[in-house]
């Protein structure tokens, strides 16, 4: 099992705003958007293992479950459409801290950061704070059960970096690269691995 926490510091948190418009008028939602793609998305299917949480200005946080997802495309507008469904739910539901499943595998409900580190912890998940100024991923020990936290276009705010200080701190390279990269890498990290580890244990 493997979540990426993903921080959407501008995205709206209504779903009143143009898929035509995802980098300007939906507050940089095309990062988002790319995020989850790139966290699901195989050549020829859909990673089965994987949780995204994709939290809207620490206020609204939208799950996505692999296990259950459907109707996923390798586009930022469709998913932008799903991630608009999702808050539409969200307007008009009565009990806005409980999750509600706007289409399948797709949940929304109030919280912010603590709100998804609690539930990746609770799950039993090894959590992991993507910084450029952490240890290189390439030596540190990962647990296969592991979430990775990272940010949109924009900086850690520093409420946000209080609540992570206590997690690893792990860096992809010497550049700064764009978020959905950075979940590209991190599968193909720990794929790699998993496939080493395979390998050994084969006579």
């Amino acid at each position: 099992m493997r979540a990426f926490i993903v921080l959407g510091h501008r995205v709206p948190l209504t779903p009143d705003f143009s898929l035509n418009d995802l980098p300007g008028s939906a507050g940089r939602l095309d990062v988002l958007c790319r995020c989850v793609t790139a966290a699901f998305c195989l050549s020829h299917g859909i990673r089965r293992d994987v949780i995204v949480y994709l939290v809207l200005q620490n206020q609204i946080v939208v799950r996505f479950d692999g296990s259950r997802l459907k109707h996923l495309n390798p586009d930022e507008r469709s998913t932008a459409a799903l991630i608009q469904k999702a808050l539409k739910a969200f307007s008009e539901s009565e009990h806005r801290d409980r999750e509600r499943e706007s289409t399948p595998g797709i949940f929304i409900a109030a919280g912010g950061l603590s709100d998804a580190l609690e539930r990746v912890t609770r799950a039993g998940l090894t959590v992991y704070w993507l910084h450029e100024q952490g240890s290189s991923i390439r030596q540190a020990e990962l647990h296969p059960r592991a979430a990775f936290v990272l940010s949109d276009h924009l900086e850690f705010l520093p409420e946000e970096a209080a609540l992570l200080e206590r997690f690893p701190r792990l860096s992809l390279g010497p550049l700064s690269l764009h978020a959905d990269h950075c979940i590209v890498i991190v599968h193909n990290e720990l794929d790699l691995r998993a496939g080493l580890a395979s390998s050994d244990a084969l006579p």
